[in-house]
């Protein structure tokens, strides 16, 4: 607990000093090191406390970090920091005379990440600058570690919190509804990937840009990672033996509440603005935002895919959740103002032209029960009048490319799309 305290109240100190919050700074270490027992000693798992980087859930029982060291403590940044705001030159009288000596001092994070800061007007961009992150400079790699942590936790959970006789399950219930709220923030740094900007503070005279786009095959990768894993169902998390201690329902709207998180982050205009900016911008190399919401689309309904059509109540519910996140863009009362609702209206469409496929051969009751309450639900958001879907209409190229694997497409690209 003292260490605890400690840190907190370092985190507050540095307030004092003038020091902002430096949400970047737990992506600046080599991933690797965040695991390495002897760097961690000296660094720290996050280069500064100013982080919101709160305990290392990458590391993992075979790293043999000391549990001392799992807890943020002042670092390099921090020391850099008070030096270049608090170090006396000597010989400079004036403000304008420490400047030269200042800026050099601040080209040493040039060569050094760990000594950057959060750069200016990246407005949420960067995947590399979140709250409650630790080795987000791979952050597929780091909440893919920080699942295997959770999986060990859930089995601990009932043992850890029953050791007293004769009182209620509340800690239980506390810790399990925690455990599942760390699944669904881990997994929301992966999305920060799609459509992210890697940056860098950087003026006149220094080389290269601010802002350079994820590359595609980066971004592909975490919306690939993300269908395997958050959009799937969390088996190791749905324990009778818990639930039926702490209620009588609820393990599927805490399993859906949780990917909903990671769906309305995943599903933001602002998200799919970058995506349409970057490809006009940067062509071809770039991952576009008719392929992210394709992929989305494919992980989310990949049971249309398959020869027999049977869809559980989890998915279902991630389905309907989905839908409904659709619908809620398409429905705003805002002004258009971008691709994003056209796209996302495009998505509708999409779905429900391949789920018109599946029906005849879908033979689950309830699973065709489902498919044909989202496709009512469907033409409610597409403005559809007497339970006739917009989407009712032919199937438009992008529906039948996508549903035929894109065979179609390849065949009769234009010159332009080569």
């Amino acid at each position: 607990m003292g260490r605890l305290l400690e840190y907190v109240v370092a985190h507050e100190i540095g307030h004092t000093l003038g020091f902002q919050h430096n949400m970047k700074s737990s992506s600046t270490y080599p991933f690797e090191k965040v695991r390495d027992a002897a760097w961690v000693k000296q660094m720290g798992h996050t280069p500064s406390i100013m982080d919101y980087s709160r305990f290392n859930y990458v590391a993992q029982p075979e790293d043999h970090i000391d549990p001392a060291d799992l807890i943020p403590r002042v670092g390099p940044y921090d020391v850099f920091a008070t030096m270049w705001g608090y170090k006396p030159i000597d010989g400079a009288k004036t403000p304008d005379a420490e400047k030269k000596t200042l800026d050099e001092w601040a080209r040493q994070q040039d060569q050094t990440p760990w000594y950057r800061f959060s750069t200016t007007d990246a407005r949420g961009t960067d995947p590399g600058d979140l709250t409650e992150a630790v080795g987000d400079v791979d952050a597929v790699a780091a909440t893919t570690l920080g699942i295997k942590n959770l999986q060990r936790v859930s089995d601990m959970l009932l043992p850890a919190t029953t050791t007293k006789a004769g009182e209620p399950y509340d800690d239980l219930g506390e810790l399990y509804g925690r455990m599942l709220g760390q699944w669904a923030t881990e997994l929301t740094h992966v999305t920060q990937i799609v459509g992210g900007f890697n940056s860098q503070e950087k003026y006149i005279g220094q080389q290269g840009v601010l802002f350079q786009p994820v590359p595609r095959e980066r971004q592909a990768a975490a919306v690939k990672f993300l269908n395997e894993t958050a959009f799937q169902v969390p088996a190791w998390a749905i324990k009778p033996e818990i639930l039926r201690r702490i209620e009588p329902v609820g393990v599927l709207d805490r399993v859906r509440t949780n990917q909903q998180r990671v769906l309305n982050s995943l599903l933001s205009a602002p998200r799919i603005a970058r995506l349409v900016e970057q490809e006009t911008l940067d062509g071809k190399p770039s991952y576009t935002a008719v392929e992210f919401l394709r992929d989305l689309r494919g992980g989310i309904w990949r049971e249309l895919q398959g020869p027999g059509v049977k869809i559980d109540p989890y998915r279902r519910n991630l389905q309907r959740a989905y839908i409904q996140t659709l619908a809620d863009r398409v429905s705003s009362k805002t002004p258009a103002t971008d691709d994003s609702r056209a796209l996302f209206r495009g998505e509708l469409r999409a779905v429900d032209a391949e789920i018109k496929v599946v029906l005849p051969r879908t033979t689950d009751r309830m699973t065709r029960l489902h498919l044909e309450d989202v496709r009512d639900q469907i033409a409610k958001a597409l403005g559809g009048k007497n339970g006739e879907a917009e989407a009712d209409r032919p199937a438009t190229t992008d529906a039948l490319t996508d549903w035929f694997g894109g065979w179609l497409l390849d065949c009769w690209k234009d010159d332009h799309d080569r």
